[in-house]
């Protein structure tokens, strides 16, 4: 039991550490990519829900600690995130198809990014700082960021499932007669 904590912890902060040491300085674009939310996504998809808000307080609590915004705006948007991704998948996103991974990681990244945004939105207004909404940057960073969480969200389902068997490859299971 303490060897796989001390395991998880040690997962936990090399996650943050690349993310924020190699993809947030990536070139082109690349860096909008949030690999903590697709890995996020797989872990509630493929353990449960404990071990992933588990894994969300975490990093949740890292990258509070080590980016620049208020303490815990991290942490409260990937819980509220998880939250309703789990309320996704339990309710609509029944199989494990890379089609529901698309989906519901496309809506986890809006979900994330919708509150992340607008508990930042909410502190600035407080502190009375610049409160431009319409910024075409900004928006083309969150469009790029969904397509890259998309296409790594590809890639590791492939790459899982070149080495286990426990997701399926199509929407609609044929039935044969």
């Amino acid at each position: 039991m303490f060897k796989k904590i001390i395991y998880n912890i040690v997962l936990i902060i090399s996650l943050v550490i690349f993310q924020i040491s190699f993809i947030n300085s990536l070139p082109a674009g690349l860096d909008n990519l949030n690999l903590i939310l697709v890995v996020l996504i797989f872990i509630l998809s493929l353990v449960n829900l404990d071990y992933a808000l588990a894994w969300t307080i975490g990093l949740g609590w890292l990258l509070s600690i080590f980016l620049f915004v208020p303490f815990g705006m991290h942490l409260i948007s990937l819980f509220l995130t998880i939250v309703f991704s789990n309320l996704l998948l339990a309710n609509f996103f029944t199989n494990r198809s890379l089609y529901s991974f698309l989906a519901l990681t496309g809506l986890a990244t809006i979900i994330y990014e919708f509150f992340l945004n607008s508990f930042n939105y909410l502190f600035n207004l407080f502190n009375k700082e610049n409160l431009l909404i319409i910024d075409w940057s900004f928006w083309s960073d969150k469009i790029l960021q969904l397509i890259l969480n998309l296409l790594a969200v590809a890639i590791l389902f492939y790459f899982i499932n070149f080495f286990s068997k426990r997701f399926s490859p199509t929407f609609l299971l044929k039935y044969v007669r």
